[in-house]
């Protein structure tokens, strides 16, 4: 029975939620080619923390923003996600982008999260 429930919690798959911004973020536009530079420069987790953006840009009218998610061992397996500031679903693909489910640290594992990206970063981020 437990084992069930677990397989059951693990096959779920959560959906990210927009990100809670400060007032003093700036969205400057930014273009598919800045944007696929950032999502191609390897992110090191261990660096420092402060350096770590949250607010990317606009992008045809729609806030990008970076998510660092990890679980238990944090910063080593911390994952940098680029994407729209808008739940996955509909909403994502009105807005030009792609609903996708990327693999993210889930407590002492992994798991699934849907997030919206950027159409042009979504074959680049897994």
């Amino acid at each position: 029975m437990i084992a069930l429930q677990i397989a059951l919690l693990l096959a779920a798959q959560e959906v990210a939620a927009p990100a809670l911004l400060s007032s003093e973020d700036r969205f400057v536009p930014i273009d598919d080619a800045a944007l696929l530079k950032l999502v191609k420069t390897p992110f090191d987790p261990k660096s420092d923390r402060r350096q770590w953006r949250l607010a990317i840009g606009l992008h045809h009218g729609v806030q990008v923003v970076a998510s660092y998610v990890c679980s238990d061992v944090c910063p080593a397996y911390t994952k940098r996600i680029i994407r729209y500031n808008l739940r996955a679903g509909p909403g994502c693909e009105a807005a030009g982008g792609v609903s996708k489910a990327l693999t993210v640290p889930m407590g002492i594992g992994v798991g699934q999260r849907l997030y919206c990206l950027p159409a042009v970063t979504a074959p680049w981020q897994n």
